[in-house]
């Protein structure tokens, strides 16, 4: 990897083809993230002429809306938690089982 590195950082057309490979992707991933913020914003909108239209009141609406979105978050940010303490115990698991087998060798 080091070796790859200074590869492209000693010869000037690497690294030119590198900088521009890595301003593509940016450019890439900035231009999905805005298709996506303007795809859940019509959306939004079109919810909230939905609700208007029939009748419904749109702050109360909003304000269901945010807090259901909000327990959602917390929800996944335990479900983050949860997961990465099984990762680590996975690991610990893998680092005992590794160090039985090179006791075993012996």
């Amino acid at each position: 990897m080091e070796q790859l590195l200074h590869l492209i950082l000693s010869n000037t057309l690497y690294t030119i083809i590198a900088v521009v490979i890595v301003v593509l992707l940016l450019f890439s991933l900035i231009k999905k993230v805005m298709k996506l913020i303007i795809v859940v914003v019509i959306v939004l909108i079109a919810f909230l002429v939905y609700v208007n239209y029939t009748g419904g009141d749109v702050v109360q609406t909003l304000e269901k809306t945010v807090q259901t979105g909000s327990e959602a978050a917390k929800d996944i940010k335990n479900t983050a938690k949860e997961v990465q303490k099984k990762a680590e115990e996975n690991k610990q698991l893998q680092d005992a089982k590794k160090k039985i087998e090179k006791e075993m060798k012996k």
